[in-house]
């Protein structure tokens, strides 16, 4: 079996390397010469743990290669980017793309799966309509099916071959062959549905997390309009047996929480755009912390520019908004993981007037207090995550402000 991906970012080049180090035929099709390039040389840029070693073997094989002209395969796997517009409107025409390269080479006896993240019923009504030009039928010449990946950045090896996969095919048919091809890699249990329920599914997974994080997130807006601390507030409300408050913080991002819940919904009304703007609202806190407690033109050291603990992924990252609300200050940026940002960390801090937690990296749980701000110019220190210990940065002299608690109160 000859397998051909679309796509060869954060998802299709795992995917890639998967079946291709478990004897498959494997060829990577992407718009990015580039990549491609990489690819036939075996050169792979990726920070994920595990992720290097595994695109090598799959590379060492001879069954992986890549191409930016799309060939006659048996299998077609679409990995490729779904963003959303200004107005928050799902931009499909990558998918819509992929679409039409396939048609060029769609044969009879075909299997195409969709992988990316889309709005409910486009697998029906976009995709498939684009490949029958082709002149076959879905269900009928060809089988068709959505199978939404769900990894998360720093644990993609893992989650790709341990976590549960849906399988939505067009028809039985094309939902068996779905899952005869997950079945070479896939430890987790496989279940099979339509492609309009397995699309609504993957949004509603990662939609319910946003609605959680933007509750949390109102929490701390709450708590410090009562003077009280949210992160002992919600230690005491989750000793009940059915409450799991999650963490609040400055933001969601990444590719997934800032734009799947736009996917299900059509305006601005609504429990989920009010959980969208609670999320995206609380880096304008976090801006007003830093302007209420910083000189202006002062120099402002951010710490973590990744979208989450300890991977290199920033995209959609809060920081990077930051830094645009921060234009009236010098603002120096590090992270030990996301490539552009990893320089020193004395050098970042040096004379700084405010240091900003952004990212809860394990690189920073070791700082000294008492070193760090020997290095600074002033003595502030705001934690967005709850991450350093209050009680010695402070004993070091720092002006410790703690988002979501009573000394961060914003009247």
């Amino acid at each position: 079996m000859r397998i051909s991906v679309l796509g060869l970012g954060y998802i299709g080049l795992p995917t890639a390397a998967m079946f291709a180090n478990r004897g498959y035929q494997v060829v990577g099709f992407d718009i990015d010469e580039n990549k491609v390039d990489n690819v036939n040389k075996g050169i792979f840029d990726v920070e994920e743990p595990g992720l290097l070693a595994f695109l090598r073997d799959a590379f060492n094989t001879g069954n992986l290669s890549a191409g930016n002209m799309l060939e006659p395969c048996d299998v077609f796997i679409i990995c490729v980017p779904t963003p959303i517009d200004d107005v928050n409107k799902p931009d499909l025409s990558y998918v819509e793309s992929a679409g039409d390269q396939i048609t060029n080479v769609l044969q009879r006896g075909n299997l195409v799966v969709l992988e990316s993240t889309v709005p409910p019923g486009t697998t029906l009504n976009v995709l498939s309509p684009i490949l029958e030009k082709s002149g076959l039928t879905a269900g009928k010449d060809f089988d068709l099916c959505h199978c939404p990946e769900r990894v998360m950045p720093g644990k993609i090896l893992k989650e790709l071959t341990e976590n549960h996969r849906i399988v939505g095919g067009i028809d039985m048919k094309s939902c068996e062959r779905g899952r005869e091809l997950y079945s070479v890699f896939v430890e987790g249990d496989i279940y099979i549905t339509d492609p309009t329920t397995a699309e609504f599914s993957k949004l509603a997974e990662n939609t319910y997390r946003d609605v959680n994080i933007a509750l949390a997130n109102e929490f701390a807006k709450l708590c410090e309009s009562y003077g009280i601390d949210v992160w002992k507030m919600r230690v005491l409300a989750n000793n009940h047996p059915r409450v799991d408050i999650l963490k609040p913080g400055p933001g969601v991002g990444g590719h997934c929480l800032p734009v799947d819940p736009w996917f299900l919904v059509n305006g601005d009304s609504g429990l989920i755009p009010k959980a969208r703007e609670i999320n995206e609202g609380m880096i304008r806190r976090v801006e007003k912390l830093i302007k209420a407690n910083t000189r202006g033109n002062g120099v402002v050291a951010v710490l973590g520019t990744a979208y989450k603990a300890n991977t290199e992924d920033a995209r959609n990252s809060p920081a990077d908004k930051l830094v645009e609300y921060l234009s009236d200050f010098e603002v120096r940026l590090h992270d030990p993981y996301v490539k552009k940002d990893n320089g020193d960390l004395e050098d970042t801090v040096r004379n700084a007037d405010t240091v900003v937690l952004m990212v809860d990296h394990r690189d920073y749980i070791d700082m000294v207090p008492a070193d760090i701000l020997e290095l600074m110019k002033g003595n502030v220190v705001i934690d967005t995550r709850n991450y350093f210990d209050a009680t010695a940065w402070r004993d070091a002299g720092a002006r410790y402000i703690l988002l979501g608690a009573c000394e961060t109160a914003l009247n």
